[in-house]
């Protein structure tokens, strides 16, 4: 078995299954976190803000996931973790022999907030200024390093309750909006495919998109919540939505990923069982 050496930039939430998953393969994985000194047993940590590492610091590797997480919702913030996050992992190795395939986990935010069907062959015009940072950090990559942007819907999954939360509390509703999502554990799936296919040497497009199989009105994922929770519901009629983005991915089907979660209906059933066992342990 060929053996390879992996390094995830960005060992959170989403980073340490991917370590951990790439350990277990028999392959020599490296991670980097901000704080803390808790890594997947098997991997090398490294601990500290990556903008700041000294070249040395950055491992000979032929993969690196970059998985970052802004400190807050500002330009700033997206600014200081992804523009300045990926300039340093540039500096690191554009200059090596052995260049590294990057696999930056972006948003689909990128595309602009209006009502209208989206896929891999949709222009990215990002709206907000946090959209467009992610762009240029798109754009950055692809112009030093082999790269390639996976772009994700709204992430949920384990100790996720954001949305759990609202409507247990009854907070109103809001607009109906069409809501698109992915289950962190298909994030897993879908940046371990990108990257065994990176590895063999596979011809990737520059992006793709990690979404699941059916965007749906925000008011009937809600109501879904609701039910499973025993909350009221407070819009009894779940009408289509008719705004929103409609966000369907093409390409990573194509090399054969299938998401677990395939609605939020599969997704929200074990969150909200879950949500629940923490409320009575609690």
């Amino acid at each position: 078995m060929m053996t390879y050496s992996i390094l995830v930039a960005g060992c959170g939430d989403i980073g340490a299954p991917v370590a951990q998953a790439w350990q277990q393969d028999g392959q020599q994985v490296f991670a980097m976190r901000r704080g803390g000194i808790e890594f997947p047993e098997g991997v090398t940590g490294i601990t500290g803000d990556l903008r700041h590492h000294d070249v040395q610091v950055w491992p000979e590797v032929d993969l690196i996931y970059l998985i970052l997480t802004p400190s807050g919702r500002s330009v700033e913030a997206y600014q200081q973790a992804y523009l300045e996050g990926a300039q340093a992992l540039i500096r690191a190795y554009q200059g090596r022999k052995r260049l590294p395939f990057v696999i930056f986990v972006s948003s689909t935010s990128v595309y602009r907030d209006e009502t209208q069907e989206i896929d891999e062959f949709t222009v990215a015009e990002p709206d907000s200024e946090t959209a467009k940072v992610l762009l240029a950090t798109e754009q950055l990559l692809h112009a030093h390093l082999p790269s390639l942007a996976l772009r994700c819907t709204g992430i949920y999954g384990p100790g996720r309750y954001r949305l759990i939360e609202q409507v247990h509390a009854g907070n109103p509703w809001g607009e109906n909006r069409w809501s698109n999502r992915t289950h962190r554990d298909d994030v897993v799936s879908a940046l371990m495919l990108l990257g065994q296919q990176a590895l063999s040497g596979a011809t990737l497009p520059p992006m793709c998109i990690a979404t699941d199989e059916e965007p749906a009105p925000l008011w009937q994922v809600r109501k879904y919540i609701a039910e499973q929770i025993g909350a009221p519901v407070l819009q009894h009629d779940v009408v289509a939505a008719d705004q929103g983005k409609r966000i369907r991915g093409q390409l990573l089907a194509s090399l054969g990923w299938q998401p677990t979660y395939s609605s939020y209906r599969e997704g929200y059933r074990q969150l909200t069982a879950e949500y629940l066992a923490a409320k009575v342990r609690n």
